[in-house]
């Protein structure tokens, strides 16, 4: 049964870049692998070279497994830095295996029936590199896929996980609380004593995205009631200061709380979604 192995790899190796070169047409106008159609056919010939020449490799390797990373690691980077998704890059394994069998079968490889039926052992060789490599591919992808995430989210991350953010909810109200009495006593000061509406509520944005962080979305009432704050006491104690610029400071507030609030929202699902795959 050997005999029959080697003579399809003695095939395989003696026309790899014939097979790669029908293998790379095929792949490039495939309706299920349209991101190969803008890369130089000489990459994708190269590429289909590469696995067809694995072959040799596996069959005298120990442990024909580790064999079959010498492929499938550089096929997986590849693909990923060159924005192929993981489906395309699967197909296009299956379209490896499918032109080598229809090569074999048009050269008339296996004639006889008994070849034919000694054939049973190259076909089981086949599949069983091809699911070795398919399994390594999709492994590295989602590698890869988890290293990008963590460096995209690290930075927010480390703002999501600092001190002030790990402490308990029970520490983060009073914290807030406070925040929220010392924005109190700052408008009653400017307004009512000093009478002035000179900008000392860019203050006010320190509680605001505080609580947009640690709270995301129920964040936005803080925002609110500091908005509310500072229109209030404008009317109270500064009827002759023109009320347009404590309007869009109000209004800035609920914005700044809303947006960050729907990030952090957003981030967490993403975070919680990233811990899942793992």
């Amino acid at each position: 049964m050997q005999a029959y192995a080697a003579k399809l790899i003695d095939l395989i190796e003696l026309k790899a870049e014939k097979i790669a070169k029908q293998w790379a047409a095929d792949v490039r106008q495939h309706n299920r692998t349209p991101s190969y159609s803008s890369l130089p056919l000489d990459r994708v010939i190269e590429r289909g070279v590469d696995f067809y020449r694995l072959f040799r490799q596996m069959s005298l390797a120990n442990v024909p497994y580790e064999a079959a990373k010498t492929f499938s690691w550089k096929y997986a980077k590849e693909c990923y830095q060159e924005k192929i998704p993981l489906q395309e890059a699967v197909y296009a394994l299956i379209l490896l295996r499918r032109n080598l069998w229809l090569y074999a079968e048009f050269q008339g490889v296996f004639t006889s029936a008994l070849e034919q039926q000694q054939a049973v052992e190259s076909l089981n060789r086949t599949i069983l590199m091809y699911d070795y490599v398919s399994y390594q591919v999709i492994e590295k992808y989602q590698e890869m896929i988890q290293n990008d995430v963590d460096k995209k989210i690290g930075s927010i991350k480390l703002v999501m996980n600092n001190p002030i953010s790990s402490i308990k909810n029970i520490y983060k109200s009073g914290l807030m609380g406070i925040l929220i009495l010392v924005a109190c006593i700052l408008s009653y000061y400017y307004h009512a004593i000093l009478g002035t509406g000179v900008i000392f509520t860019h203050l006010f944005y320190i509680p605001i995205i505080l609580a947009s962080v640690w709270w995301g979305k129920k964040g936005i009432f803080v925002a609110i009631f500091l908005a509310g704050l500072i229109l209030t006491s404008h009317v109270l104690f500064l009827k002759a200061v023109p009320f347009l610029d404590d309007i869009i400071r109000a209004l800035m507030f609920i914005v700044i709380g809303g947006v960050v609030g729907w990030l952090m929202d957003g981030i967490k699902r993403i975070e919680d979604m990233y811990k899942a795959t793992i």
